[in-house]
């Protein structure tokens, strides 16, 4: 047991959660204060799902971070310098998804009546306007943090693509799999840039479930983390 691969587990598993989460968030694809009340009207109701997509980004980010470290075993020179500068960019990407997710947190946990209190009660409002300010700002602060998280994400990938590239020229079908994640990176690296809300809820959930072919394939044995079975030239 202690000897099993995490990697495809968690970029299968991640995936499937964060997706789900994603798309039944009431203020996915909404802003500004459509966005704040969507959260606020369904407060109560809402943890199961954040429960869900905090597992699923924890897992599928974990999963692309232990990917880049395995490639690092047998990586050297600019290869490995460069996934070094992949495993920052997942770390970070990290970050943006905790701040993020913990401003809707903010949301979440400052509604309610009782969250106003004029006698200047311990943690409460003095009044209406100055909770949803709050509730307001947490969500906006949010919305600014995952919109550099496409970037710090896509660069990694594009990376990991090019390095795998690098470490084994391909020859099957199967070879192609890994180097496929720098289109995909660069995709995902376009969406600011293009800003196109529209797109972004298209593009976003199928390049998280990309992550599930080469976690598939590594479960199956079809393919192993680049580097670990042979070194490339």
């Amino acid at each position: 047991m202690s000897d099993r691969n995490l990697i495809p587990y968690f970029l299968v598993l991640g995936p499937i959660l964060l997706v789900g989460a994603y798309m039944n968030w009431p203020a996915s694809d909404a802003v500004g204060l459509s966005g704040a009340d969507a959260l606020i009207d369904e407060a109560d109701s809402l943890m199961p799902l954040l429960i869900a997509a905090t597992l699923g980004t924890i897992m599928v980010l974990s999963g692309v971070y232990l990917l880049i470290s395995g490639m690092m075993e047998n990586a050297s020179g600019m290869n490995k310098q460069l996934l070094s500068i992949a495993s920052v960019l997942i770390i970070i990407t990290m970050a943006f998804f905790i701040v993020g997710m913990g401003s809707n947190v903010t949301v979440i946990n400052e509604s309610g009546e009782d969250k106003v209190d004029v006698d200047g009660e311990s943690f409460t409002y003095a009044d209406a306007d100055e909770q949803r300010d709050t509730q307001q700002n947490a969500f906006d602060t949010g919305n600014t943090v995952w919109s550099m998280s496409t970037v710090t994400w896509g660069l990694s990938l594009i990376l990991i693509g090019l390095v795998s590239f690098m470490m084994k020229r391909p020859e099957s079908a199967m070879d192609y799999v890994m180097p496929a994640l720098m289109p995909v990176g660069t995709l995902f690296l376009s969406l600011p840039i293009i800003n196109d809300p529209t797109l972004f809820g298209m593009v976003f959930p199928v390049v998280l479930l990309v992550h599930l072919i080469p976690g598939g394939l590594m479960l199956g044995g079809k393919i192993a983390v680049p580097g670990a079975t042979e070194e490339g030239a």
